[in-house]
């Protein structure tokens, strides 16, 4: 037989059936983010251990990093990967492809490009124009090689 997970919000309710939210203390939000800042740490799995939803975990760390719960304390290794959830977005142009027809002098035409990051996919072509900090294409490329 398959496991079966039991609703273990009808020990929570009420004498008149209604469900009692639970009230999590600011210590207990803390300790649960800062574990999940750390390198290697799974929310799902600090969530699932904790009786948690792990979406009401990463409202907790957003919450955390904006300082609704006291000053920052992240651990080592944590702020590279709190970084990586504020990265910038980068901005997208969608160009047409270029019809198989059109001459060759046409597409020398086109001024050289400077400062460009640009990735080929079977598709489609990824172009990102300006200065953009290697930590920015060090994701890019962790997220495009998944």
């Amino acid at each position: 037989m398959a496991d079966t997970k039991v609703d273990k919000t009808l020990n929570g309710r009420a004498g008149g059936g209604v469900y009692k939210r639970p009230n999590f203390s600011t210590e207990f939000k803390r300790q649960l983010v800062e574990q999940s800042l750390e390198s290697g740490a799974s929310v799902a799995l600090i969530a699932r251990s904790n009786d948690i939803n792990a979406n009401l975990l990463f409202k907790w760390r957003r919450q955390y990093l904006e300082g609704k719960y006291g000053p920052l304390t992240l651990p080592e290794g944590a702020a590279r990967g709190a970084e990586r959830e504020l990265a910038p977005l980068l901005p997208v142009n969608i160009i047409a492809e270029t019809p198989a027809q059109a001459s060759p002098a046409s597409a020398n035409a086109v001024a050289p490009l400077e400062n460009v990051c640009e990735v080929q996919f079977e598709r489609a072509c990824l172009r990102i124009r300006g200065d953009v900090s290697p930590d920015t294409l060090r994701l890019l490329v962790r997220e495009l090689s998944r």
